[in-house]
């Protein structure tokens, strides 16, 4: 954290590695000393930094110690992920609230100041290079800023995946290095999500329907947007694990499944394919066929 504070650059890179002493701490002296080592970090933050670095101490902290107990319970990997990303989730709103008690600063007001203006500077840059303006285009800009705003929510448990997984990672390698039994990553291709996802999918894009009407900015019209363009990920998410299953089974070079991947996120077209493949390997479950012609 001292580094982060200091020496921003350095920091920067650090950030995804500051829950790892807490994980393994909490992995090689259980939770109840982690706890008093916590705290004591909160006191060093404190003293050699500043109040502004207290937020990070606290989410970095409390989401090591969670990962460090799944791992001393011999949790599997996606069962670790899937706590690490709850806790750095949760993490990250008690962060929010720290920071407008501790800081008297509202970061989603001060979000909300700065994506309105970088609209005024995207429309006067836009006016700078000789280009006119409409109010359509000035409109479809806003609307998309608002749409930002309300996918929020999504943004921070994204967040949450990526603290998760890179904490997991790296704590992994120390702990592996100082001689704990560790279980490593499945592959990819064995990846599947649970068929609830595809019953949880049809809901939600039934609920999206415009016979349904939500009022634009109510509880329910967050909630359905954020939960249809996450359970749109995971579904992807799971069309890409079959690509890599079906490249492996087949014996196709290791490469193919990566350069349809990139592809996928170049062509739109694509990318709704595998959205589509996942689907289909969710509700008929494709691989199992595969396995059975492959016999």
């Amino acid at each position: 954290m001292l580094f982060l504070l200091y020496i921003p650059v350095i920091g920067g890179f650090l950030t995804l590695a500051l829950a790892v002493p807490f994980i393994v701490y909490t992995v090689r002296h259980g939770v109840k000393r982690s706890i008093l080592f916590f705290v004591v970090s909160l006191l060093l933050t404190l003293l050699f930094g500043t109040v502004v670095t207290l937020p990070a101490t606290m989410v970095f902290g409390i989401s090591g110690i969670v990962i460090g107990y799944l791992y001393q319970r011999k949790k599997a990997r996606y069962s670790v992920l899937l706590g690490g990303t709850i806790a750095f989730s949760l993490a990250f709103l008690l962060m929010f609230v720290l920071s407008s008690l501790l800081m008297n600063v509202n970061l989603i007001s001060e979000m909300n100041n700065a994506l309105n203006h970088s609209i005024d500077q995207s429309v006067d840059m836009m006016k700078s290079l000789g280009q006119t303006v409409t109010d359509e285009q000035v409109q479809q800009l806003e609307q998309t800023i608002t749409t930002f705003k309300y996918l929020l929510p999504l943004f921070i448990v994204m967040l949450g995946v990526v603290c998760a997984f890179f904490s997991q990672l790296i704590a992994a390698s120390v702990l592996k290095r100082l001689k704990h039994d560790i279980e490593s990553f499945p592959p990819f291709r064995e990846l599947q999500l649970p068929k609830s996802v595809i019953w949880y999918y049809l809901i939600v894009l039934i609920l999206s329907f415009p016979s349904f009407n939500f009022e634009e900015g109510s509880f329910m019209f967050i909630a359905i947007l954020n939960l249809a363009m996450a359970l749109q990920m995971l579904v992807m998410l799971q069309g890409f694990s079959f690509i890599f299953y079906f490249s492996y089974q087949k014996g196709y070079s290791k490469a193919i499944p990566v350069v349809v991947t990139i592809l996928a996120f170049i062509l739109p077209i694509l990318l709704q394919f595998v959205r589509i493949l996942g689907i289909i390997d969710l509700g008929f479950n494709l691989r199992k066929r595969i396995g059975n012609v492959d016999k």
